[in-house]
């Protein structure tokens, strides 16, 4: 495709304001990690006002930040060159290495201060003193994120439009609590990105996991579950448990999820090593002809949990994505971003339940989920009525597409809608494997972003 690799990055840390809110207190502070890459800065179009080039920022989210930089090539490898841009990649607050607390960050009366509102001020203040310090106050600054980096992409442009002067905002959901979507969109939509890879293969999952559902009643069922999935720690004196059957099934439900937002054309390691199109994978394993349901659907989940072959036995509590790990999104969960969540499709009914949900934060995190609190506060669709250059993208094999924003809100906040496109692919970096639509997108996305660019300058 004839475009650079990622440029080399510095790793720089910045004491960032523990509490942006509380102007009594003593002010408290922790290291907040960054990653910088200047290698382009200056070195594309020429610019009025001193500027060297514009900034393109990356709103950090629920995972170590190093992860995201390797996944954004659209940004590091075409815009950056193409811009003359600076790269500047923020890691979320009590995620990675940007834990205010160090290994206690998670404790009750430490993880309250883990929050989008602080999050966006870290970027801000962040933002501030970095320009400041480059000497970088006359360029414009662009963000970006996917997911819920997405969802932080298009509020740091509305909260901030002093600072950010436009944003993509890849598969970002909004779906929250009075919102009017179904809690069983995002299952039903997964269900449709498998049944769509090949036929019967929703139905055959479904019915394999409610014979796992089944078996896990029995001892005899659960020892029956553990030979298929070779699980680590079970033995005759140490037998495979009900909860730990269940979790076995839970532990099969993530994979399957994992791999409809990561059902990308080519091989990637985003968390976890995936083939191409690992969807298309999953549903060849299992229908390829082997007759014991609970033995296909073992090797068919292997596709997401074992590609690369290195384990000889599975530990379903720790043979997960650095994404699925405790803690900080599961909070954030709780409090700023809730949303409605049950089980359809092909996975096993769960009907959504908001006391259960309530009684699980306070369980979890002894905090009161107040489930209208993320509408009032961020509005759902309709705050972006309000807003201006943003773009919203988003893929329909994505399972998360259904609570996005699918339709252009104004001439200035517009939604692309991808074919053939999973979970932030148009992030990535362009491959000889890309669908046209994607291509497309990016294209688009180009056009747009070198707009505002203009606007900037000259407008």
């Amino acid at each position: 495709m004839g475009v650079p690799p990622p440029p080399k990055y510095r790793t720089e840390f910045y004491t960032q304001f523990l509490d942006h809110f509380n102007f009594e207190a003593v002010p408290t502070t922790y290291q907040q990690r960054y990653l910088i890459a200047d290698e382009y800065w200056g070195k594309g179009p020429k610019y009025p006002n001193g500027c060297r080039g514009p900034v393109f920022f990356y709103t950090g989210n629920e995972a170590p930040v190093t992860d995201y930089y390797t996944a954004s090539g659209l940004f590091t490898q075409v815009l950056a060159p193409k811009y003359g841009g600076l790269l500047v990649f923020a890691e979320h607050r009590y995620f990675g290495e940007s834990m205010p607390f160090g290994n206690s960050s998670f404790d009750k009366g430490k993880i309250g201060f883990c929050s989008t509102d602080q999050a966006l001020a870290d970027y801000a203040t962040l933002l501030t003193d970095l320009l400041a310090s480059l000497n970088a106050t006359s360029c414009p600054v662009i963000a970006f994120g996917g997911s819920y980096g997405g969802m932080l992409t298009a509020w740091f442009r509305m909260k901030y439009p002093n600072i950010v002067m436009g944003g993509l905002a890849a598969s970002a959901p909004f779906a929250f609590y009075d919102t009017g979507v179904s809690p069983y969109i995002f299952t039903e939509t997964a269900t449709a990105t498998f049944g769509a890879a090949k036929e019967r293969c929703d139905s055959t999952l479904a019915s394999a996991l409610k014979l796992m559902n089944s078996l896990s009643r029995t001892q005899a069922g659960r020892d029956r579950i553990a030979k298929s999935f070779k699980l680590c720690n079970v033995s005759t004196s140490s037998p495979l448990s009900l909860a730990g059957a269940q979790a076995v099934i839970g532990w099969v439900e993530s994979g399957l999820v994992g791999m409809a937002m990561l059902d990308y054309p080519y091989s990637t390691d985003y968390g976890i090593s995936l083939p191409g199109w690992p969807v298309n994978k999953t549903c060849e394993r299992l229908l390829s002809g082997i007759d014991d349901p609970v033995d296909a659907i073992a090797y068919a989940i292997g596709t997401f949990y074992n590609n690369t072959g290195a384990w000889q036995c599975y530990d379903v509590n720790k043979d997960v994505p650095d994404w699925g790990t405790c803690c900080g999104w599961a909070y954030l969960a709780c409090s700023d971003t809730y949303m409605p969540y049950g089980q359809a499709g092909l996975f096993l009914p769960s009907a959504y339940s908001l006391a259960d949900d309530i009684a699980a934060c306070r369980s979890e995190f002894q905090v009161q989920l107040r489930p209208l609190w993320p509408k009032a506060h961020w509005g759902g669709f309709s705050s972006f009525y309000a807003g201006s250059n943003i773009i919203f993208s988003n893929g329909l094999l994505d399972p998360w597409h259904t609570s996005g924003v699918l339709h252009n809100v104004s001439d200035t906040v517009v939604a692309i809608v991808i074919p053939e496109s999973a979970h932030h692919f148009d992030l990535r970096g362009p491959h000889p494997d890309d669908p046209v639509f994607v291509q497309h997108a990016r294209e688009q996305e180009d056009r747009i972003i070198g707009g505002w660019i203009h606007d900037y300058f000259y407008v």
